[in-house]
């Protein structure tokens, strides 16, 4: 199975309860291929496709229990499972993991991927602007605190680049303990490539990849970054 087609399974589908809500064309370009999920919606019931190329299609068939879409990915002459999908849905974005077992061998491999709405594209990407206000580094820190007698503390560090030139790139560390152990990752690149604003949407075009995708919804509260995506909210503060 094509890792493009493994990769954009993954973003099968996710909305509300409401019959149709998760009907239309979710589009993305994966590996260079573009790539298309188109889903219909009756009740809890949702069925569709997924299109790759002129010559690949999909079944796609699940259920949404009004949090979680469930879906398998099959052939549709065969009927041949090729995969599961776990999707959710926020912000006219489908955020979804699949995991597919390869045939020849019996590995599972398991992605996630980021498609939004095409009705929710007002414009083309090509036509964003780099907005001056996001030119920066930005940092966002996650703490999670144990309590007990056997406290612990982990700390996760993102740091968001956003150049003038375009340019974005993103790091993550990690750095944990606690009586008698500690953790200290070092900084780990999660991507690079470039970056456009675009209606109030931060849209990234990876290292590699043909075209700009939506990355999260983004606004200003006070000094703070507030970013919001089918992940969830974050708030970055600017590193002087």
């Amino acid at each position: 199975m094509p890792r493009a087609i493994v990769l954009l399974l993954a973003m099968a589908s996710c909305s509300s309860v409401q019959a149709g809500e998760l009907d239309g064309h979710y589009r993305a370009t994966l590996d260079g291929q573009p790539s298309e999920l188109i889903l219909r919606q009756n009740d809890a019931v949702v069925e569709g496709e997924y299109v790759e190329g002129q010559h690949l299609r999909l079944v796609v068939k699940g259920r949404y229990d009004g949090k979680l879409l469930r879906a398998e990915i099959s052939d549709p002459q065969s009927g041949l499972l090729l995969a599961n999908m776990n999707a959710t849905y926020a912000n006219a974005m489908l955020n979804a993991s699949i995991a597919a077992r390869n045939p020849r061998n019996g590995e599972i491999l398991e992605r996630q991927a980021l498609f939004q709405r095409e009705a929710a594209i007002a414009t083309p990407p090509t036509s964003g602007t780099l907005d001056p206000t996001l030119v920066g580094t930005w940092v966002h820190e996650k703490i999670i605190n144990s309590g007990g007698a056997s406290f612990a503390s982990f700390n996760t560090l993102m740091t968001l680049q956003l150049n003038a030139d375009g340019s974005v790139t993103q790091w993550s560390r990690s750095i944990g303990g606690g009586g008698d152990w500690s953790y200290d990752s070092p900084g780990e690149m999660q991507y690079s490539g470039h970056w456009r604003s675009q209606g109030g949407m931060l849209m990234v075009r990876l290292a590699g990849a043909a075209d700009y995708q939506p990355a999260a919804y983004y606004r200003f509260s006070d000094q703070y970054l507030v970013t919001e995506s089918n992940t969830g909210k974050m708030i970055w503060q600017r590193r002087r």
